[in-house]
């Protein structure tokens, strides 16, 4: 083969191995949020160790810095990767519904019954959810969506959307904390729906109603 040629088919591998070692990063890093979500979870974000993080991910110490350059910015990412999985539940409960009041009760108590049902998903929520504000930030798109949704077609009376966020987000972290703590079962999941909707001005008949319907299947 002709030193051109040569050249040539050696540009075409380049491409080919820099997207397998994308891929390779990509798992790595998927590893570490994955191993820090388990021991927040077990111990809390303040007491989690880098080294038990990485051991937990099954990867030498000296890989996490390749990833993070410190424990806060591991915290970040962890908590933008738990936003990631609300809005996925979200958005698989409640895509082909129109009503944005029953959006709201069907989210709220998908995270509640979560809770439930992955207690560890739920504890590292818990752990990470004071640690830093981005996550209530990723995790008050879509509320804020449904809430102005609401609004524009009357199922909301609220006058500040920043409050009737306040309002979901307090109640639903509230009722998972409280099922975690085994203080309610399943049946908190539709109070809890209940009372937020009734917070946001559906009539109380309504919203009972709407907080009790059967919950579309996820995907």
């Amino acid at each position: 083969m002709t030193t051109q040629g040569s050249k040539a088919a050696a540009a075409r591998r380049r491409p080919v191995r820099a997207w397998h070692g994308g891929q390779a990063r990509a798992r790595t890093r998927t590893l570490l949020l994955d191993a820090a979500l388990r021991v927040f979870a077990r111990k809390g974000v303040g007491a989690a160790a880098i080294q038990e993080i990485t051991d937990e991910a099954g990867v030498a110490n000296g890989t996490f810095y390749n990833y993070f350059r410190n424990r806060e910015e591991l915290i970040e990412a962890a908590s933008a990767r738990l936003a990631e999985r609300f809005f996925e539940e979200i958005t698989a409960s409640a895509t082909d519904v129109a009503d944005p009041a029953e959006r709201v009760a069907i989210g709220s108590r998908r995270f509640v019954l979560r809770a439930m049902s992955d207690p560890t998903w739920a504890r590292a929520l818990m752990r990470v959810w004071g640690s830093t504000p981005h996550l209530h930030a990723h995790t008050a798109t879509p509320v804020l969506a449904d809430v102005r949704a609401g609004r524009r077609r009357g199922r909301f009376t609220v006058k500040s959307e920043a409050a009737a966020v306040d309002l979901v987000q307090g109640s639903v972290v509230a009722g998972m904390r409280t099922v975690l703590e085994g203080r309610a079962g399943e049946e908190h999941a539709s109070a809890v729906a209940t009372l937020v909707l009734r917070g946001l001005g559906v009539a109380s008949a309504e919203a009972e109603a709407i907080a009790h319907r059967p919950l579309p299947s996820l995907p």
